[in-house]
């Protein structure tokens, strides 16, 4: 139930993936999941809309990444040649990066609090079904109640954030 559409979307497990994704003028990329562990090759092409250039592999030093923020910075754009009088450059950037909590090894608050939404939501699929409303506290005390067919959706609300974007 955590990683289904009505929580995170996508396994919160450690993962590779890649995405295709826009790359801005100004040479930043975004990649679409977090937590974002590391970047493992980061590739660009033009792609003006007719057809596309081949994918150039970068190396290390030509990208930098910030993994708070998901974003990529392709350092140099000075090896795009010219297409007639106009400057080629880059518009799309293929990033293959890991994702995810490696949660046998991370005590980080937020790892412990995704085990904790998920020991709540398994904690909850194993009573009875309910009938009618359930009562919803949160760590200050009493907040009201709720149909009991959003109760679950509450549980997973924090998950939402690691949708891909």
């Amino acid at each position: 139930m955590c990683e289904s559409e009505y929580g995170a979307g996508r396994p919160l497990e450690l993962q590779s993936f890649t995405d295709i994704v826009n790359l801005y003028s100004s040479g930043i990329a975004f990649v679409k999941r977090s937590p974002l562990v590391s970047v493992s090759s980061v590739s660009t092409r033009t792609n003006d809309g007719i057809s596309n250039s081949e994918w150039q592999l970068l190396t290390t030093d030509d990208y930098s990444v910030d993994i708070e923020t998901n974003q990529v910075n392709i350092n140099s754009l000075d090896n795009w040649g010219f297409s007639g009088r106009r400057r080629s450059l880059p518009s799309e950037a293929k990033i293959t990066y890991t994702s995810g909590f490696d949660f046998s090894t991370d005590t980080s608050q937020e790892a412990n609090a995704i085990r904790a939404v998920c020991g709540r939501v398994v904690s909850y699929m194993e009573q009875p079904p309910a009938i009618g409303q359930q009562a919803v506290t949160n760590s200050s005390g009493f907040q009201g109640y709720v149909e009991a067919s959003n109760y679950l959706k509450i549980f997973l609300e924090p998950l939402k954030k690691y949708k891909p974007r």
